[in-house]
């Protein structure tokens, strides 16, 4: 009786942790499809042979305002935000999570949005 209640602790450890993955890639999805629809609406970024992405940003979107520019996300918004606050290392951070990108290639989005 007690190896049945151990593998239903493991299954339902299992489905917590896909459950957890699934949300993080449906978000990763809904900010990728952001994305998309910006360079669709005229906005410039290279993606690199390692399937990272690495953001150059229009001029329009370099000086970032307190009013929303038509391109930029509720992310970049946030990270905004955040800079503005002080918190550079926390909205790199963020952006890490959201979008799976490298240690650099935060820093040098989140300076880009700083500009």
């Amino acid at each position: 009786m007690e190896i049945n209640n151990l593998v239903w602790i493991v299954l339902l450890l299992l489905i917590l942790v896909l459950l957890v993955r699934v949300t993080s890639l449906q978000r990763q999805l809904n900010e990728l499809k952001r994305d998309v629809e910006r360079l669709e609406n005229g906005s410039t970024a290279i993606a690199s042979p390692r399937s990272d992405f690495n953001y150059t940003l229009s001029p329009k979107e370099e000086s970032p305002s307190h009013t929303s520019p038509p391109g930029h996300t509720d992310l970049d918004q946030e990270l905004i935000a955040l800079v503005q606050k002080g918190n550079k290392i926390v909205a790199i951070k963020r952006l890490r999570e959201a979008r799976g990108l490298s240690l650099k290639e935060a820093k040098d989005y989140v300076d880009s949005l700083h500009r």
